[in-house]
């Protein structure tokens, strides 16, 4: 049992998960004492190449970015996204074992089919029952020899409706996950029904997509839903914010007029004065 499991025997409150989309974001998000920090596909893939979120990264390149952030978390539980495992069974047991070296605390791992694409896109598919059982199972015996915890998610409304990815969740809890993600529910009555029809903690995406409704937090807590997920609020608010800056510029005007922080309040942010203390430390040393 790791941090993830741990957290919601524990508590009844929802887990509220901001998402990360780069290392200063991470930071900034433990420093917003959030429990956890949390990074989705897309926010990984956006930010890091700035491609479209449809299974484009390979393993090599997702772990890169979430050890950065890892680091950058000082500490706090990582929480990610580890998209099909990458391949067969034995690819999702290496997959496993690389987020563990990435210092990543917990993951979800999902059912469709390779090449994946974001779960709000059209054109989804999802593997068969008994591949996806598979998948689950070898995540979760691998994770379990880290003290990591799997979030199992299905993508199974899209293709096979919802009552086939209710009994989806139901049979990835049989095989050991620690909470269930059933992606883009489609009206309020899916999202009222998904913890109540699930035999274990429920994740609820709220993603800003339009897919699906996204009722507020206290809301999602009343249903009973254990995590919620902001996947990439942070990203489309920075995005927003660059965009508008750099847009200023090229105007010849002066974007320091817009809401920023200022270089103290950045460099703070950035342990700027400890990493200089250190070095002043460092050169004090005698090395005679």
């Amino acid at each position: 049992m790791g941090w993830l499991a741990n957290r919601l025997s524990s508590h009844e409150d929802i887990l509220v998960l901001p998402g990360a989309y780069d290392a200063l974001s991470a930071r900034m998000i433990t420093l917003a004492c959030a429990e956890a920090v949390y990074c989705g596909g897309f926010a990984a893939t956006a930010s890091s190449t700035a491609l479209p979120d449809l299974g484009l990264l390979g393993l090599t390149e997702l772990a890169s970015h979430y050890k950065t952030l890892s680091v950058a978390s000082k500490g706090a539980p990582l929480i990610v996204d580890a998209d099909t495992g990458h391949g067969g069974l034995l690819n999702v047991q290496r997959t496993v074992e690389t987020l563990a070296n990435a210092g990543v605390s917990a993951f979800h791992i999902e059912d469709q089919v390779s090449p994946k694409r974001c779960g709000h896109l059209d054109g989804k598919d999802v593997v068969s029952w008994d591949e996806a059982r598979a998948r689950v199972s070898v995540a979760v015996q691998t994770a379990e020899k880290f003290g990591m915890d799997v979030i199992a998610r299905t993508d199974a409304i899209a293709v096979h409706g919802f009552e086939n990815a209710i009994e989806r969740g139901n049979m990835f809890f049989d095989c050991g996950a620690a909470a269930v993600f059933i992606d883009a529910p489609t009206t309020p009555a899916q999202i009222q029904a998904i913890p109540n029809r699930l035999n274990g903690p429920a994740v609820f995406n709220a993603a800003p997509t339009g897919v699906s409704e996204n009722p507020r937090t206290t809301e999602l807590e009343r249903l009973g839903f254990r995590i919620v997920l902001h996947p990439i609020e942070g990203l489309m608010t920075a995005a927003a914010a660059a965009a508008s800056c750099y847009t200023t510029l090229l105007r010849r005007d002066d974007p320091l007029e817009q809401p920023h922080l200022k270089f103290n309040e950045l460099n703070q942010l950035l342990e700027t004065s400890d990493f200089l203390s250190r070095e002043r430390e460092y050169s004090s040393v005698d090395t005679n």
